[in-house]
């Protein structure tokens, strides 16, 4: 072969892997999904914080969630705040120490999501040690935060403990880490720089999880970077239960200083959404989201943590 017709056919080669190239690198990529901020998760003897208390906007406008408005001022004292949720290992120590019976041991059944139905079911021998059913355990699962508790429940822990529940104003006060219009714990953007701050569920509920967070259930405590002021949880994991009765209306009649919410009700208030809040389902991670349930209620994804007025006692800082 003429070395001048094997330059020409060795150029057009070249030209049209060229053109490949450059068409491969102009064509759309597939962006990679959200990584998750998760921290190595490390038991802190730190077991409360205190806030100094302070003035902020309560609620959201979006008209979605009229339970959420009017946005109104609200002004909380100093109080303190447990860092995390209350785990397993906690509550078994309350139970140890008093023999404290749970709602749901009670009963004999509690509240189980079943991913396989995408449905909620009542499982026979579900409860706080047995989480989602009596072949369940809490074994290995110490610093995850304890469900299957009801308000009920929660409250004695806290009078045991020498504390309270959080009112609905403390709560989101706490949650908001003292940020100005904050849609969630850790700003206004649910994935800052593309990574997921919380656990929650990522894809199609109740058909898809993808798990990108980095997990498919409840998380230890503490496994994602803490707010502002230092708490960790406040959106996700498990919803909260809060010291208020719910009413949609409450908003509207809130005292501005301390609000302790409607003197009497039939359902007590959530907060803070949970493992299970969807983008389709639930908006429950932004702080200004407001769940309620009976105070007998206790399901897999409920849980608690505690305030308190004073420094607790070393003794009490259980």
């Amino acid at each position: 072969m003429p070395r001048k017709l094997f330059s020409v056919r060795g150029l057009l080669v070249s030209l049209v892997l060229l053109t490949l190239l450059v068409v491969l690198w102009r064509l759309p990529r597939h962006q990679a999904p959200p990584a998750a901020n998760i921290v190595a998760h490390q038991p802190s003897q730190v077991t409360m914080i205190r806030l100094p208390g302070g003035t902020f906007q309560m609620g959201s406008q979006n008209p979605r969630h009229p339970d959420r408005q009017p946005v109104h001022e609200v002004r909380v004292g100093a109080f303190w705040v447990d860092v995390r949720e209350v785990t397993n290992r906690k509550f078994a120590r309350f139970v140890a120490e008093t023999g404290y019976q749970t709602t749901a041991e009670q009963a004999g059944k509690s509240r189980v999501f079943e991913r396989r139905s995408g449905s909620w079911k009542v499982v026979a021998g579900a409860d706080w040690h047995h989480p989602t059913g009596p072949e369940s355990s809490i074994a290995g699962r110490e610093e995850f935060p304890v469900v299957q508790v009801s308000w009920y429940d929660a409250v004695s822990y806290c009078r045991w403990a020498g504390k309270r529940l959080p009112t609905e104003a403390e709560w989101e006060y706490a949650a908001r880490g003292g940020l100005h219009d904050a849609r969630y714990p850790w700003g206004r953007v649910e994935t800052p720089d593309g990574r997921l701050q919380a656990n929650y569920w990522q894809g199609w509920f109740p058909d898809q999880d993808t798990g990108a967070d980095g997990f498919r259930n409840v998380a230890p405590v503490g496994s994602f970077t803490a707010n502002r002021f230092g708490l960790y949880d406040l959106a996700g994991n498990v919803w909260e239960w809060c010291a208020d009765w719910y009413d949609e209306d409450a908003y509207g009649l809130a005292a501005k200083v301390n609000p302790q919410g409607p003197e009497t009700g039939r359902n007590k208030v959530r907060r803070g959404g949970s493992w299970l809040c969807a983008e389709n389902y639930s908006d429950g991670i932004q702080v200004s989201a407001r769940d309620d349930a009976s105070p007998s209620t206790s399901t897999n994804h409920t849980g608690f943590r505690c305030v308190s007025d004073q420094r607790p006692p070393v003794a009490k800082t259980r």
